[in-house]
């Protein structure tokens, strides 16, 4: 627990989870970039606009 609390409170983890963030999204860039199209596309299409 003690170990979970230091690691929790140390200033690098901040720095260490946005790197890991930003390292996935690089990697599935392209992914997310049509997923986000394509939601966008079928929001048009339904006629919600």
């Amino acid at each position: 627990m003690r170990a979970a609390r230091r690691w929790g409170g140390d200033p690098l983890t901040p720095f260490l989870l946005l790197t890991v963030g930003a390292l996935a999204v690089a990697a599935y860039g392209h992914v997310l970039t049509w997923a986000m199209v394509g939601g966008l596309a079928g929001y048009t299409l339904s006629g919600s606009v």
